[in-house]
């Protein structure tokens, strides 16, 4: 065998290595979500119906500085954003703009889908293909048979490393029904979805020996939202009917039986960023981010926070807007039912 091609094969065995080695680096580098003295804090941002167009820039930068303040202010470590986020074409350059608040901030963050998401040119899978290649992102289709795009879960980590206290769990809430003199206009979260979350909770509970607490993020509120709307307990602004599916598919039910969801976070309803229980367990909303309008609105842009204690199932929970913070909520859960 020539030198040459001795030469050759060197270089090419090594040149695999390299990308071998990158490719384990970035694996590596994923954001690992863990508590931090004992605390994990989360920002909420959600509806921030983003729009192509030079009649909707102010409108778009002033999300972007409400986010970028958010961040700074509360010093997250997950961002969540739960839908409606760019609900136009040329959805793929403001995409771009959206993952930059976190990406800027170093903080990893989370998407669920809402129903205007796929009214912009591109396919949920799309959105999804594009988000994963930010680094910071930790979205993922945990099952690709499941109904939806982008159901996954999201363990977080003692501060030593040595247990999972806290779980964070994503849904896919879809958009419209088919039929919606029968079956209403929204649709609902699946029974596959509902399975996958009880599948994921065993194993879960099985590795920790015992319910591991967790909250639930998706974008469409489920109709026990309504029930807590009319509660005299709960807190802030009720002043938007609940709009959800028509169909009960029963996951609220399965958050009670597997006794691990304490909280429900969705957004959908603009007027509404009010938090209550149903059956000791927190049903909230975010606060819209979003500066343009798809109908009358009243609040003001904001984001709801979220921090949670790594050694009790408890959270507390507020509104952050450019002027300040509000509607402080602290949730314990029970324990008579355990």
């Amino acid at each position: 065998m020539s030198h040459f091609k001795l030469k050759y094969k060197h270089m090419k065995f090594t040149f695999t290595l390299l990308i071998f080695f990158f490719a384990l680096n970035a694996f590596s580098q994923q954001p690992v979500l863990r508590f931090k003295n004992h605390k994990f804090k989360i920002v909420q941002f959600t509806d921030l119906h983003l729009i192509s167009g030079a009649e909707y820039a102010v409108r778009n930068d002033s999300t972007y500085l409400l986010m970028r303040k958010v961040i700074k202010e509360e010093n997250p470590d997950l961002v969540v954003i739960t839908g409606d986020i760019v609900v136009s074409g040329g959805a793929a350059k403001i995409w771009q703009q959206v993952v930059k608040p976190m990406t800027e901030a170093q903080v990893p963050f989370a998407i669920t889908f809402g129903n205007h998401d796929t009214e912009t040119g591109m396919t949920k899978e799309d959105i999804l293909s594009l988000v994963q290649k930010n680094k910071f992102n930790l979205t993922i289709s945990a099952d690709k048979k499941v109904s939806g795009v982008g159901n996954c879960s999201l363990p977080i980590y003692s501060t030593e490393g040595k247990s999972m206290p806290w779980v964070i769990y994503l849904f896919d809430s879809h958009a419209y029904t088919s039929d919606s003199k029968r079956l209403g206009s929204y649709d609902w979260i699946k029974f596959d979805q509902i399975q996958w979350y009880r599948d994921q909770s065993a194993t879960y509970a099985k590795k920790e020996g015992k319910p591991v607490s967790a909250l639930a993020f998706f974008h469409i509120p489920l109709p026990e939202f309504e029930l807590v709307r009319n509660q005299k307990t709960t807190l802030g602004s009720i002043v938007e009917r609940v709009c959800s599916p028509s169909v009960n598919s029963g996951l609220f039910s399965s958050f009670i039986e597997r006794n691990d969801v304490v909280g429900v976070f969705v957004g959908h309803d603009h007027n509404d960023d009010f938090v209550g229980l149903a059956a000791n367990i927190c049903l909230g909303y975010g606060r819209k981010t979003g500066y343009a309008s798809a109908y009358k609105e009243v609040l003001k842009r904001g984001a709801r926070v979220i921090e949670l204690y790594e050694t009790e199932r408890k959270f507390d929970t507020h509104i952050r807007t450019m002027s300040g913070t509000s509607l402080d909520y602290s949730f314990v859960r029970m324990v008579h039912n355990e």
